[in-house]
């Protein structure tokens, strides 16, 4: 007795499921979208993408703006430290120099990385719209 109650009550569980999925299908879907509402939506991303690609063009020449002083500053720091090697120099004048130069590679660094962090993120490519799909054609 206990043993068929067991097997009902599993067929019911694995059913369950079933019944619910058949009345899913059944409900009718939303008629698909026109090909106006597709062109209208085509002529927006188009828009937006233009839109997308004036701020990037902005956002990329602002960065190679800031790599290109961050560049600048690291080569003065490179030439001087260059420059004073050239001269013989004691122990401790050579570790000041390390000192001085790696100074100026660090400061150059966060001057970078706070330049780019108060530009923001990049600008987000729009997502293009979805296609209709295509109407079922009848075969002769």
């Amino acid at each position: 007795m206990k043993l068929r109650r067991v097997a009902l009550a599993t067929t019911a569980l694995f059913l369950a499921p079933l019944i619910s999925i058949s009345s899913a299908f059944a409900d009718n879907p939303s008629p698909p979208p026109t090909n106006q509402s597709y062109s209208d939506s085509m002529a927006a991303y188009k828009i937006d993408l233009d839109k997308f690609r004036e701020a990037f063009k902005v956002y990329d020449n602002n960065r190679r703006v800031i790599n290109q002083s961050f560049k600048d500053a690291i080569d003065k720091a490179m030439s001087d430290a260059r420059n004073i090697n050239a001269t013989p120099q004691t122990q401790m004048q050579r570790r000041q120099t390390m000192s001085v130069k790696q100074g100026a590679v660090i400061s150059a660094t966060a001057a970078r990385d706070a330049a780019i962090e108060a530009l923001g993120p990049p600008p987000v490519a729009p997502t293009p719209p979805a296609k209709p799909p295509r109407a079922d054609r009848s075969r002769k």
